[in-house]
């Protein structure tokens, strides 16, 4: 049966050279916003790289162009709506509870075991005692879950489900998800699991809702409480 396609698999996304050629454009476009952009202006004026402030401006860059290039070729290119393209559909208000309550509830009930394995191994503390690391810090991990849901559950997995079938495609989003975040750990490894365990969690919810919308609120608040409560326990004040 898990080879098999389901029901939820039956439907046209984008082709194989669509998607290829829109995660070229994807990589493109952050190498572009994150490395090149920030050399160039480097030359010009350094006095602008002496705090992360400017650093979100690139950051933000990179995510626009790398949305509007999931939204032309999942959207535009083939005159379909957001909620055709990329489901971004409203769903109930029960929904919203409870993709509100996931959020709060599991990052902190994984907090014993991030501070288990690996009680000073994140970015986050360095970060936040350079000047606006922590303004950088806030935007980074309330900015990125809209850009990582619609990348990951809007254009990723999608793309798999319409290939294979949804069993595979939340497999294998869910490992992606997971793996894409192994700067975020410093060398713990072992908590790789838990980044995987929260693309899966993530994924079913947009399997089951079969909308992007309960995933990018779970995905905002999971980061918005996993940042202040890691903060807060480390003794940082915000």
């Amino acid at each position: 049966m898990f080879l098999k396609k389901d029901e939820l698999s039956k439907f046209g996304f984008i082709s194989s050279s669509e998607f290829s050629l829109a995660l070229f454009l994807i990589v493109l476009s952050m190498l572009f916003s994150l490395l090149a952009l920030p050399n160039i202006l480097k030359q010009i004026v350094p006095a602008l790289f002496e705090s992360y402030y400017f650093a979100v401006i690139f950051f933000f860059i990179g995510i626009l162009l790398s949305s509007y290039v999931i939204y032309f070729f999942c959207c535009k290119r083939n005159n379909k709506t957001l909620q055709e393209g990329l489901f971004i559909t409203l769903v109930s208000r029960k929904t919203m509870i409870i993709s509100l309550l996931i959020g709060i509830i599991m990052p902190l009930s994984t907090l014993p075991i991030i501070f288990k394995f690996a009680p000073s191994e994140f970015y986050a503390v360095d970060l936040v005692k350079k000047e606006g690391g922590m303004f950088f810090l806030f935007v980074c991990a309330l900015i990125a879950p809209l850009f990582e849901e619609v990348f990951y559950r809007g254009f990723i997995f999608p793309f798999i489900q319409s290939k294979l079938n949804s069993f595979w495609a939340i497999i294998i989003t869910s490992i992606f998800f997971g793996l894409s975040h192994v700067m975020n750990i410093s060398g713990a490894y072992v908590l790789l699991s838990l980044f995987i365990f929260y693309g899966f969690a993530l994924t079913l919810m947009r399997y089951f809702t079969r909308s992007l919308i309960p995933s990018i609120t779970t995905h905002f608040v999971h980061n918005l409480v996993l940042i202040v409560s890691f903060l807060t326990i480390s003794g940082i004040k915000l």
